[in-house]
């Protein structure tokens, strides 16, 4: 059975875009579910291998530091003692100022910034491969913040403009596990066969990382920029009818659904109550906590497993942080799907904040002679981190308009890079006969602190639910029309 269309194509247009704004997509089709379903495949298939690659590429050439760091690269380059986090501190300051006004850069002028990033951000990994100071250092991982700014506000952005609202969890959690995890899985495997390559010409060692890992950016980056995705409202994706159900999926669940009121600019009195939202503030602070968890694995991870493993050669150490992302992408995913189908993004949180709690609780409670128990922790430690992206995605999911996600998107990664900060000096090389105590302890405490948190919060919202459903919120409809369209999530038949 196909989609009944209840109007003409114009009609449906004029009246989608009428100044009342008014008029609800669904009222004028009716969403056949098994043709939906089959829409929802095509853009799984479509949209995702793209965005999960771009994000990918992003988190290699992020994280390749951290493997060209046990190839010799502090002591090619004359670092001294501190400089390798002064770089990843960089890396991370020029992300954080540039993600906010990267993700209006892309609502603005569209989707292809994102692979044109992808392309900018190969060419920094392929001229690190060339720097020869301390200085050099500290200008490529500057500019790489700048360059991968875009990518996740983008993508995630890209993701609410295509699916509903419970049907983002699983996806947005997809492109980020699969990016994140595999890429740190892969990246130790990748870094480990660079590392075997002979000298060629100027390259050797942890150069011949940064080189061929630019190279395959660069390239893969200027394919995308011929077949990443773009809007649904000018894709050549779409056939005319897939267009029209998929503007009319975007709109269930919306309080004002019109496509111009979804599309239309925040003034800047709505845009500062979206970003200083108690729930959005409280949801970048989860999200802080779990970047300085998972962005200290990312970096860290072959410096921790020299630790334990002190006589292993370089190529050994990156192969040894393969299987603890390969499993924690399992897990991330679990989760992600049982967030999904049950709708319990908070108690998935808490699992993944609880993981974080045990793994981090056995490297404090071992000395080095517990090599086998603290690699193990290190599994249940990568594991943990996946709650970050499932916070992110109950905070877009929890933003009313099109407008309000793309800058809650932006404002929760955004202020979540302050975690990345912190975790660049969090394991630094004057604790490491501690067995990096102060690291491990301020994840184990993290932990702690969003586990509470997170419960909290779930309480709040079921309880503001009951009160919408119970009526005792419908004295905010007292205002005029206009009023009632900024209302967003505070509107009495808005459900979190």
């Amino acid at each position: 059975m196909s989609p009944t269309i209840n109007s003409t194509n114009s009609d449906l247009e004029a009246k989608m875009g009428s100044p009342t704004g008014k008029v609800v997509a669904e009222e004028l089709y009716e969403i056949d579910p098994a043709a939906e379903a089959r829409l929802v495949r095509k853009l799984d298939f479509r949209l995702l291998p793209l965005l999960a690659l771009a994000y990918m590429l992003c988190y290699f050439d992020r994280s390749n530091a951290g493997n060209a760091r046990v190839a010799g690269l502090t002591t090619d380059l004359g670092f001294w003692e501190y400089d390798f986090n002064i770089g990843t501190c960089l890396y991370y300051i020029t992300f954080i100022l540039a993600e906010v006004p990267a993700a209006m850069l892309v609502r603005k002028f569209g989707f292809i910034w994102i692979p044109v990033s992808v392309v900018c951000f190969g060419v920094l990994t392929l001229g690190t491969a060339f720097i020869h100071n301390r200085g050099s250092f500290f200008a490529m991982r500057s500019l790489l913040g700048i360059a991968e700014s875009l990518v996740f506000p983008g993508n995630a952005y890209l993701l609410t403009r295509y699916y509903r609202r419970e049907e983002l969890t699983t996806r947005l959690t997809f492109f980020i596990f699969t990016a994140g995890y595999l890429s740190s899985a892969f990246g130790g495997l990748l870094s480990s066969g660079f590392l075997t390559i002979g000298e060629i010409g100027p390259l050797k060692a942890w150069r011949h990382i940064f080189a061929w890992e630019g190279v395959i950016t660069i390239g893969v980056g200027i394919i995308m920029c011929f077949i990443y995705p773009t809007d649904p409202t000018k894709t050549h994706m779409f056939t005319e009818e897939e267009r029209r159900m998929a503007m009319a999926r975007m709109s269930a669940g919306q309080v004002d659904k019109s496509e111009e009121a979804q599309q239309k600019a925040l003034p800047w009195s709505e845009a500062r109550k979206t970003v200083l939202n108690p729930l959005v503030l409280l949801s970048s602070f989860f999200y802080i906590c779990n970047n300085v968890t998972v962005q200290g694995l990312g970096t860290f991870t072959p410096t921790i497993l020299r630790l334990n493993y002190p006589a292993s050669s370089a190529v050994r150490i990156q192969l040894l942080s393969v299987p603890p992302f390969v499993v924690a992408w399992v897990v991330a995913m679990s989760a992600a799907y049982f967030a999904m189908k049950r709708s319990q993004h908070g108690l998935a949180s808490m699992f993944g904040a609880l993981l974080t709690v045990i793994g981090y609780s056995i490297w404090i409670a071992t000395d080095s002679t517990y090599i086998k128990t603290r690699y193990a922790a290190i599994f249940i430690n990568a594991s943990g981190g996946f709650y970050g992206p499932l916070i992110l995605a109950w905070a877009l999911s929890n933003a009313s308009t099109d407008s309000a996600r793309a800058l809650t998107g932006a404002t929760v990664s955004g202020l979540g890079g302050i975690g990345s900060i912190v975790a660049s000096w969090s394991y630094i090389p004057t604790d490491a006969k501690t067995g990096y105590r102060i690291g491990n302890s301020l994840n184990l405490s993290l932990g702690c602190v969003v586990f509470v948190g997170v419960a909290l919060l779930r309480t709040y919202q079921a309880r503001e639910n009951r009160l919408r459903a119970e009526g005792k919120r419908d004295h905010r409809l007292e205002c005029s029309e206009e009023e009632q369209e900024q209302l967003g999530s505070k509107h009495p038949k808005f459900r979190f």
